[in-house]
């Protein structure tokens, strides 16, 4: 079992730096980390915050992820802060966890139940009692994360096939639904045979 995945960033409307990041992470064995941050307000204080989020996704991948969104939360004390979504893939068992802090959009298309909520509060700041949830996937099942740059009134029912790669779904959303007003970011991850 495998993945594909596409990826978009782009910052606010006259911005040259995003205060979102995206972390796609393999780990052993057959694991993979997906995650969107976003840094809270914009630029380089907001892109600050997110990074460092994202660094510590990088550097342990394979702990288990409510130590890292604790870890995280350790990490941007001090920073202005970031919202974040994270799946956590195990491929050989073909189940994936989802954990939400703050206002990162989920959404999966998939024949299973699979419903991601986040909860809200701040990384760095304000830390909730984190929610984890785990599902069962199957093959052609699709993923995807976006932060509040982008409408969350997507509905990619129609859209959605084996046929369109996710870079191209990921782009085809920002290009629908990204709003110049804030940086946006949008991931999307396939699971395949």
């Amino acid at each position: 079992m495998g993945v594909s995945w596409g990826a978009v960033v782009r910052p606010k409307y006259g911005q040259s730096v995003s205060g979102d990041v995206y972390v796609i992470e393999p780990f052993d064995p057959a694991g993979l980390q997906v995650a969107v941050i976003d840094g809270l307000g914009g630029g380089t204080e907001a892109a600050h915050a997110a990074n460092a989020a994202a660094a510590v996704i990088r550097e342990q991948p394979a702990l288990e992820p409510t130590l890292l969104i604790k870890q995280a939360h350790a990490a941007l004390h001090g920073t202005r802060g970031a919202v974040m979504g994270m799946l956590t893939f195990d491929l050989p068992q073909r189940k994936v966890t989802y954990i939400g802090v703050g206002n990162i959009g989920a959404q999966v298309y998939s024949s299973l139940a699979i419903k991601p909520i986040s909860k809200n509060g701040i990384i760095g700041y304000r830390l909730p009692t984190l929610l984890k949830l785990s599902y069962s996937y199957n093959f052609g099942d699709t993923f995807v994360l976006y932060s509040d740059g982008v409408s969350s009134r997507f509905n990619l029912d129609n859209q959605i096939s084996t046929t369109m790669e996710p870079q191209s779904l990921a782009e085809l959303i920002l290009k629908q639904h990204g709003k110049d007003s804030d940086d946006a970011t949008i991931v999307v991850v396939r699971i395949t045979e």
